[in-house]
């Protein structure tokens, strides 16, 4: 069900592009580079939302992707930078991939540990300090196809304009 989340979600930012900011399309060289940059490759729902939207925001919703190379010194949206200042700053388990933040501090990451049999890999919830490596973390979405939508659906709401 992931990409038809996803594909769903995309249309949500296709027909309010009036409340949307996207970087847009990445190219594959520059999607592997992250993938490498990680050590993992991206599941399917992830790959297709880097590869056509690569980071942005719609209506008061941040969504962490591919920007450009600068793995190194970049901020926000820029999920592979902050992914990586997170394992070494904040103890971030390295089989994890930010791809959202809340206004709490708490970060919605990919599992590369755990894939169904479409290739994807669930959400889970991690808050800097208050994880240590092994914990249970608990699961907020099937997959990023999932979480992608449901916020949006979720901000559009807050909106008014979910139609």
């Amino acid at each position: 069900m992931s990409l038809a989340d996803y594909e769903a979600a995309r249309e949500l930012v296709l027909r309010h592009d009036d409340l949307a900011d996207f970087v847009g399309e990445r190219p594959d060289e520059l999607v592997a580079q992250a993938e490498e940059a990680l050590g993992s490759r991206f599941p399917p729902s992830y790959r297709s939302f880097v590869g056509e939207l690569g980071a942005g925001d719609i209506a008061g919703e941040e969504f962490y992707g591919v920007i450009d190379d600068n793995f190194d010194s970049s901020g926000v949206p820029n999920g592979v930078w902050l992914t990586l200042q997170e394992r070494e700053d904040s103890g971030l388990p390295s089989d994890l991939i930010i791809v959202y933040g809340d206004a709490e501090g708490a970060y919605y990451a990919l599992d590369t540990t755990r894939t169904d049999g479409s290739g994807e890999h669930p959400v889970l919830l991690w808050t800097p300090g208050a994880s240590e490596p092994g914990d249970d973390l608990e699961t907020v979405a099937s997959d990023f196809g999932e979480l992608f939508r449901t916020r949006i659906e979720a901000g559009l709401s807050r909106r008014g304009v979910l139609s």
